[in-house]
């Protein structure tokens, strides 16, 4: 072997082994909270939580990566802002699939509307702003059968703050 491929085979093997490849399993697996009783009433126990956190621009992040809920159900979400930045409050928007970068730019002029254009075709729902240690709720219908997506569409964050939002 010469010197050159001793080093391209130490690359790859440490870029294989990366930081992910030593998590904890346990802490890598996708959360799907479920609706399960389609016929029932949503009530507070059925409420979905959803937490925002990080503490800075690089950290944030929801603690789900995907949600899958009943179609054409009433549901109710709380999501819960407990990022420890003042400067970092966040919003749940449910979106149709790939629109993330065209709903989180056309929100940017739209503060009083929790930065989310309020003619937006691509929105099926959204939250408040939770600001830091808040709790915001919100009911809505969710839409067809579908995969869809949700993003925080605070300005700067929908490109790391984003999940999997699917009806069955």
């Amino acid at each position: 072997m010469t010197k050159y491929t001793t080093y391209i085979i130490l690359a790859i093997s440490l870029w294989a082994c990366g930081p992910d490849a030593t998590k904890d399993a346990s802490k890598n697996t996708e959360v799907e909270p479920v609706v399960e009783n389609t016929t029932a009433p949503i009530n507070k126990s059925d409420t979905i939580q959803i937490i925002a956190t990080g503490a800075n621009m690089s950290e944030m992040k929801f603690d789900v990566k995907a949600i899958r809920v009943p179609a054409n159900k009433e549901i109710t979400v709380a999501l819960k802002n407990e990022s420890t930045d003042a400067t970092m409050p966040h919003n749940i928007v449910f979106i149709q699939k790939g629109t993330a970068n065209d709903v989180g730019q056309g929100g940017l002029h739209h503060k009083e509307n929790s930065y989310v254009n309020p003619e937006d075709k691509n929105v099926i729902a959204h939250s408040p702003l939770a600001q830091i240690d808040e709790i915001v709720y919100f009911t809505f219908t969710t839409p067809a059968i579908g995969d869809y997506e949700f993003i925080c569409s605070y300005p700067g964050h929908w490109g790391m703050m984003k999940g999997k939002f699917l009806t069955r």
